[in-house]
């Protein structure tokens, strides 16, 4: 608990960038993340789910190094390593781990559904630990984008792929709770380090448990073909690495509930990428569900107290 770790001595930095342009970082963010799925729907076709997640987290780790030497990332204060370890096993380490344990016996539309519940708790656990306070209206906003969010995760088919809850779902919901703390976390992290601070420690860390996988994944990494690297290269970096980072400079900006919240933007981002790059086609509940989601996301827009 966030109350009972030692404070640390560190004098409180501002938000590093004005709320207009947290948004604008935010918003690109929300695109790289929604174009992963595309990307891990792609690279499935030859590698399995634990082997892709080590690779992307080592490529991302990399890219977070260099940076760091780059920029000079300086080691963490000691009173700080046990949020850090949180944030990086929570975020990073477990909430890959979960999902992908969760999603192979569980259908892409129950998983999103599941993944959807992050932004509440982010709120709930936000306002325990933060003092941020959600009012009505935002609370009205987040239940309108989930049920969005819902509606395009229903099957209409009769393939008997509808929601259900089972071993995958409770493991999703594990993943969605653990990135609601990390969020939580983070944001208390960023009142003193800067965002790639925060980025770099939490990628390095995270990636470490990954690297028990190393013998399996390299062997299962000889099939993968040219394009198959380039994207699984691109899901590492961009999403992981460099997404994290520009999440993390809009977490300094923004309430973490707010930030969260606009995760609900990733679902209908994500089925318009798929359908223009893998010739995925959406479901026909996008067209309801996607109007609801970006109404939802709208009416959170007013500040959290």
């Amino acid at each position: 608990m966030l109350s009972n770790l030692p404070v640390n001595s560190r004098k409180p930095l501002g938000p590093p960038v004005s709320i207009k342009t947290a948004y604008g970082v935010l918003f690109f963010t929300m695109f790289t993340w929604a174009s992963a799925f595309a990307g891990i729907r792609f690279v499935l076709r030859q590698l399995d789910p634990m082997s892709m997640t080590a690779i992307r987290l080592f490529s991302a780790a990399g890219f977070m190094i260099l940076v760091g030497l780059v920029l000079r990332v300086p080691m963490p204060d000691r009173q700080d390593w046990s949020r850090l370890l949180a944030a990086a096993f929570l975020g990073f380490s477990v909430y890959h781990y979960l999902l992908n344990l969760g999603t192979e016996t569980i259908t892409a539309g129950q998983a999103s559904f599941i993944i959807a519940t992050i932004p509440i708790w982010t709120a709930l656990l936000a306002s325990r630990f933060l003092a941020e306070k959600l009012s009505v209206k935002n609370w009205l906003g987040l239940l309108l984008g989930f049920v969005g969010v819902g509606l395009m995760s229903l099957d209409f088919s009769g393939n008997g792929n509808g929601i259900g809850i089972g071993l995958g779902s409770w493991l999703v919901l594990g993943a969605a709770i653990c990135a609601g703390a990390n969020f939580v976390i983070s944001k208390d992290l960023l009142l003193r380090y800067r965002a790639i601070d925060v980025a770099a420690y939490a990628t390095i860390i995270g990636a470490l448990p990954f690297l028990l996988h190393i013998p399996w994944t390299w062997t299962a990494s000889a099939e993968l073909d040219q394009m198959g690297w380039l994207v699984l290269l691109y899901l590492g970096l961009v999403p992981i690495g460099l997404g994290y980072w520009l999440s993390s400079i809009a977490l300094a900006a923004l309430p973490a509930s707010r930030v969260a919240q606009m995760l609900l933007l990733i679902p209908p981002m994500a089925a318009i990428i798929a359908w223009l790059t893998i010739g995925e086609p959406p479901s026909k509940m996008l067209f309801v569900g996607g109007p609801l989601i970006v109404v939802g996301v709208i009416m959170g827009r007013r500040s959290v107290t």
